[in-house]
């Protein structure tokens, strides 16, 4: 093989795909062999939006690209891009990725490259997979092979082709990286070490996760003032530099951007550190999915309604996209079941499993219920009942037009 990529999920598949279509010989490996058996079939929406999947199709059909449950084997690049989820503190939880590298490490040959994707804090490359590489392979990183990192800057839905960022243990590393990645992307920006490259992609996630939960604020502060938060956003969005926007919502989810922002604050603590910019935004994060709750309940008591039964359309962290990782609408959905009978509509979710073990299947749109709660807008949903209809996605509880 000339590329074994470890991972197949949001972030990997792409990788895997484009290095087919650039015609190299390509294993993809992913520890769920209910993944591997779906890519294979070409189920629908096994793409999860983050690949064609004509073009997956096409890989496939060439037999360039094939797959393999769990088994890694021997190449001239392995690009490693497993989860690396918050642990209880906020740090990363390495086990997954220890685990890839591991065995990256016992086929690992001299010459090779291993791309590190997964998001890492920062000196994790350096200080903790460096290492284990080393110990598994018995070859000495920068020097019997190249060791890399290229954060994932993948944005799920979104087909913009976005720049890769790449740095390497040594200057060949990053030069034998970067020669791998150009042929996979339309631009490669490197820069000089791997923790200038960890840290850029968990500085671009607790920037998006500060400026969310300040304009989460900023629509707290309009309702006070009877102002409409879009008009403001509209207006401010004229100024033709320092501004960006963020919209309000429900709370930042998925594997980024909630993420990010805690590595940034754990790695901080670590060096002694403080972040109080970015602690106030994670819990203004955190805080939304109760201010919500709040904010129904006020509604339905102005309304008369009691709150019963309750139908909650869209689950997944953002719209179209089937990735229900740190959403905000699971927050709800739990701790509404504490108090109501909990329905769900999702086309992208089939089956939720809640806190406290109940599993919950995706019903009709016109589940019978006293209130609906739009929780992810997605563009099949087109919602027509005669109960109230609340819009929860602006990050408030308004009815719905």
């Amino acid at each position: 093989m000339d590329t074994v990529v470890i991972g197949l999920g949001f972030t990997g598949l792409p990788v895997a795909v484009a290095a087919a279509s650039a015609g190299l010989r390509v294993l993809g490996v992913d520890a769920s062999a209910d993944r591997v058996r779906h890519i294979a079939a070409r189920t629908p929406g096994c793409g999860l939006t983050t690949v064609d999947e004509t073009v997956l199709a096409e890989a496939l059909q060439s037999g360039l690209l094939s797959l393999r449950h769990n088994e890694i084997v021997a190449a001239d690049s392995h690009v490693v891009c497993v989860p690396t989820p918050p642990d209880r503190h906020g740090g990363l939880d390495t086990w997954m990725l220890l685990d890839a590298v591991d065995r990256v490490g016992a086929v690992l040959r001299p010459g090779a490259l291993v791309i590190i994707q997964s998001t890492c804090e920062p000196g994790t490359i350096e200080d903790v997979l460096a290492p284990r590489l080393e110990k598994a392979s018995g070859l000495k990183a920068g020097v019997d092979f190249h060791l890399a990192h290229s954060p994932v800057r993948t944005d799920p839905g979104n087909t913009t082709p976005t720049p890769r960022i790449v740095a390497g243990l040594t200057p060949s590393c990053a030069e034998r990286a970067a020669e791998l990645l150009r042929r996979l992307s339309d631009e490669v920006v490197a820069v000089s070490t791997l923790r200038a490259a960890e840290l850029t992609k968990i500085f671009e996630n607790t920037f998006r996760m500060v400026n969310i939960s300040l304009a989460n604020e900023l629509a707290a502060l309009c309702r006070a003032q009877g102002v409409n938060v879009h008009e403001v956003l509209d207006a401010a969005g004229s100024k033709p530099f320092g501004f960006l926007r963020h919209r309000p919502g429900p709370g930042a989810g998925g594997d980024c951007i909630p993420v990010s922002a805690g590595f940034f604050t754990a790695s901080a603590r670590r060096h002694g550190l403080h972040s109080p910019v970015v602690d106030a935004a994670i819990l203004v994060n955190n805080a939304m999915p109760s201010h919500l709750l709040h904010r129904v309940r006020g509604k339905l008591a102005e309304l008369g309604v009691p709150m019963r039964r309750v139908h909650v359309l869209g689950v997944t962290y953002k719209p179209d996209v089937a990735n229900v990782r740190q959403s905000p609408a699971l927050r709800v959905i739990n701790e509404l079941s504490r108090e109501a009978i909990v329905t769900y509509h999702d086309p992208f979710v089939p089956n939720l499993l809640l806190d406290n073990g109940t599993t919950l299947t995706s019903g009709p749109v016109e589940t019978p219920a006293d209130v609906v709660l739009i929780m992810t807008r997605h563009a099949s949903l087109t919602p027509g009942t005669e109960v109230p209809v609340i819009d929860c996605t602006a990050g408030d509880a308004e009815l719905a037009a």
